[in-house]
């Protein structure tokens, strides 16, 4: 704390110091996402974050009918969720985070009182109406468009361009909004989009990108570009990638992310080998490995971790695949996080059969005792387990009839076979197994 911080902390009231600890560390809906950050799904709904539960117009704007991002600053509803954080209402909008914390996981909302409680003199500068008149935004997560070099098994056309064909072929349709074309961008107007994004970047103090597959779009090397063209290499550059590619077009990205300060890579990665690759279409785990080693050896400002969706298909090897990421140096063993797939439902481990959920228990117990234990950096994944676990338990799932429904339709679009791939899973696949 510097001397200016010290002298406001000083003439601070202590009824003022014990409503930030009340909303920062007790609260169970304050979050301080809509104070800091703007985000855009690829279907141009605008949220306070990537968690958002965005349904039934809580949106925070719509880029495809206003591309102005600024204007979802002090939207209607951006200024109803701030007021209701301090008056600790709910929002449907944070329906995620609330369910994760109710099996005990370390949320999103948490994550954000953490990390940017320094940013806590907004609050204070907000308007009884929620308004934060000025618009300086901290951090900024925009999904430029669903284009995608995979087609991963729990994703759809919403995310993936390569899912449009397929999907029309089986029958399913995207989930977040009616498709016309294979690639869809995040807003109509893009010049107009373009114009508003760009005029926030010079007081943004982190980028996130994601997609979609960001290492894949012009935006985002366009927008690299530009920072580096303003003198702009001191922002923060996070990133959720499927990281198969290092190169796009003329663009080398590690060239790129060694011109910044810091760059946070977030690998999507549900398993390894043929199970990883049967559930990330498109994944070669052994070029996924290389990319790993390539970037520790030559990028030294990025800092790499795992994220996993913990869905049917992947819970009974994430002990295993944990291991093998440690024990092979891809990973620090604090830098894997394990998030719980709620929708599609039918591929959520709820849907388990019982027998199934006590093996994922005893596996995940024996990775505890026999080897999280010896670790000293292990209370990250050791959160995230047991929050899976819960979870796993809470409820006896009803969609198996279409998990069974669609892993057919897929594997018969794809020549592919689950069962053969997953044999500890064929129980799901059986006939008479579910009524």
């Amino acid at each position: 704390m510097n001397i200016a911080e010290r002298l406001k902390d000083l003439f601070t009231s202590a009824e003022a110091k014990e409503r930030k600890r009340r909303l920062l560390s007790e609260s169970e809906v304050f979050c301080m996402a809509p104070w800091i950050q703007l985000h855009a799904q690829t279907n141009g709904k605008v949220s306070p974050c990537c968690m958002s539960f965005v349904t039934g117009g809580n949106e925070l704007g719509d880029l495809r009918e206003n591309p102005d991002l600024r204007e979802s600053w002090n939207s209607k509803n951006m200024k109803q969720l701030r007021q209701n954080m301090l008056q600790s209402k709910k929002s449907s909008i944070c329906t995620h985070c609330y369910e994760y914390e109710k099996v005990g996981k370390f949320s999103e909302r948490m994550q954000y009182n953490r990390d940017f409680k320094n940013e806590y003199p907004r609050i204070t500068a907000t308007l009884a109406d929620g308004t934060f008149k000025k618009l300086s935004v901290p951090v900024i997560d925009i999904r430029f468009s669903n284009k995608c070099n995979y087609k991963c098994r729990i994703c759809d056309s919403d995310y993936s361009t390569l899912w449009y064909d397929e999907e029309k072929k089986i029958g399913r349709a995207g989930r977040l909004a009616p498709l016309t074309s294979k690639e869809n961008k995040v807003a109509n107007d893009e010049l107009a989009f373009w114009q508003s994004y760009q005029s926030l970047l010079p007081e943004v103090k982190r980028l996130h990108f994601a997609g979609g597959e960001p290492l894949f779009m012009d935006e985002h090397y366009q927008t690299l570009e530009h920072l580096i063209a303003i003198g702009k290499t001191d922002v923060a550059l996070s990133y959720n990638t499927n990281f198969s590619t290092l190169r796009y077009k003329q663009y080398n990205v590690v060239e790129l992310w060694n011109k910044f300060k810091k760059v946070d890579v977030w690998a999507s990665l549900d398993g390894m080998d043929e199970r990883g690759d049967y559930q990330r279409k498109g994944q070669r785990w052994k070029t996924i490995e290389e990319n790993i080693r390539m970037v520790k050896q030559q990028c030294p400002s990025v800092i790499f971790g795992v994220n996993a969706t913990v869905s049917i298909f992947n819970v009974l090897h994430i002990p295993s695949f944990y291991k093998y990421l440690v024990e092979q140096q891809l990973v620090l063993p604090e830098r894997m996080n394990l998030y719980l797939l709620f929708s599609p439902e039918y591929f959520n481990i709820t849907n388990l059969t019982p027998a199934l959920k006590q093996k994922a228990v005893q596996q995940f117990e024996e990775l505890e005792r026999s080897y999280l234990n010896t670790l000293p950096d292990s209370a990250n994944i050791k959160n995230h387990i047991r929050s899976v676990i819960t979870y796993m338990q809470s409820a006896e799932g009803n969609a198996q009839k279409e998990f069974q429904h669609w892993v057919k339709a897929v594997d018969n679009s794809r020549e592919e076979n689950f069962v053969s791939t997953f044999p500890e899973l064929e129980e799901m696949m059986a006939e008479n197994q579910f009524a």
